[in-house]
């Protein structure tokens, strides 16, 4: 055998090589690039809306392990259509564990949902959800999605003479951030002495027309005793640690205080999805002094408010503003799901009082609605009340792909 045809021979069996390797790689991009395609499923027989389906991040990369640092984007394969996505940690921390998907689904549907790494033809989609601290304003804390806007008292109002931990309920028109302009337009107002520029007045997005006062506005707590809630000091300090597009989550502390022979301590996680009313809130408790206490959830329930209960589960009021000119006010407080509580009122709150012990936690969602937005009478509201509930209860159903081995 010749040297030329040696050499000829070695190329050959070297370009075969490279093409096998290239097949193997061509399939591992191809599967790397091709969708994971999952069931969705609504076990209801209700259209749900602005659902968001929480997907486990380990199910999602042990089928597609080679997606870990890639960005991903979701779509309905029977449209198409993509769909806003966020990924997301449970617990707040560095680490996400989620992928979030807010979508639409028709009642009793199941359909094809497509995961796969962002690709160019992928829109970008706004953020609905927004939260800052502002310490221009004594340390208030705002935030809102495209429906709802609330806020929070910081410490620094405090030295005003106002302690108020309860939440503030801001009502807002346009489906656009409403917060930053607000208080922008009310500082300037300020500084010219004009009131006429202030958030108290509606300049056509809005205003703030909700007391709070020394009530729990809409979703605030308190300790409980003898009857009465016995409230802590304004906030002491707030940390976002999610900021949408799809949901937005923060930590809250408050200073301990005294509750009889109690001293409490309080941590709060709340969480607003794009396009919900409610604020989802779990508040957990440490306890020196006692093994447990009593503690209360409430909604405000102003002179002329209509009140509707069903026990502690449920409570929905049809509040009055502070200028009548701002119609009406919906607020609510429901259970989470296996969530117990007993109904209590005092003259200006409807309440739901918890038995917890020392590192227990309670679970409900605070929301609200508006006369002049997309609630213009209570029965919408209560509907709205009742549609919410079955969909905290029994999330969307997910079938997976088999797993490769």
């Amino acid at each position: 055998m010749t040297t030329g045809c040696r050499i000829g021979r070695g190329i050959a069996v070297l370009a075969a090589l490279w093409l096998a390797g290239s097949g193997v790689a061509a399939a591992a991009a191809d599967e790397s690039a091709a969708p994971l395609t999952l069931t969705v499923s609504n076990p209801l027989a209700q259209a749900r809306r602005d659902e968001v389906l929480s997907l486990p991040l380990d199910k999602l990369l042990q089928r597609r392990p080679q997606w870990r640092s890639r960005k991903l984007a979701a779509r309905m394969a029977s449209t198409a259509r993509w769909l806003p996505v966020q990924l997301y940690a449970g617990d707040g921390g560095r680490m996400p564990d989620r992928l979030l998907v807010l979508l639409d689904i028709a009642p009793h549907a199941s359909e094809k949902l497509e995961i796969m790494p962002v690709p160019v033809s992928a829109p970008a989609f706004p953020n609905p959800l927004y939260a800052r601290l502002v310490p221009e304003r004594n340390d208030d804390f705002a935030w809102e999605n495209e429906q709802v806007a609330f806020r929070i008292y910081g410490s620094a109002l405090e030295k005003t003479g106002q302690v108020f931990p309860g939440i503030d309920v801001w009502l807002k028109r346009p489906p656009r951030h409403v917060v930053d302009a607000w208080y922008r337009r009310d500082a300037e107002g300020q500084r010219l002495n004009d009131p006429s520029m202030s958030y108290h007045v509606d300049h056509g997005d809005g205003l703030d027309s909700y007391e709070v006062d020394h009530t729990p506005g809409d979703g605030g707590t308190a300790g409980w005793l003898d009857g009465a809630p016995v409230t802590s000091r304004n906030a002491s300090q707030v940390r976002i640690t999610a900021m949408g597009p799809v949901r937005l989550r923060f930590e809250v502390d408050y200073p301990a205080w005294r509750v009889g022979n109690a001293t409490l301590h309080q941590h709060k996680v709340v969480t607003l999805d794009a396009g919900s009313h409610f604020n989802r809130q779990v508040v957990t408790y440490r306890i020196e002094g006692a093994p447990r206490a009593i503690v209360a959830a409430g909604v405000a329930v102003h002179a002329g408010a209509e009140l509707v209960h069903d026990g502690a589960a449920r409570i929905a009021v049809w509040d009055t503003p502070q200028k009548a000119s701002a119609g009406r006010i919906a607020t609510a407080l429901l259970l989470a799901p296996g969530e117990t509580a007993r109904y209590a009122s005092t003259h200006d709150a409807a309440w739901a009082l918890f038995d917890v012990a020392d590192g227990g936690s309670i679970r409900f969602a605070s929301g609200a609605g508006w006369s002049q937005g997309d609630m213009p009478d209570f029965q919408s509201w209560q509907r709205y009340l009742y549609d919410y509930s079955p969909r905290w209860s029994h999330p969307l159903r997910v079938r997976w792909p088999a797993a490769h081995p």
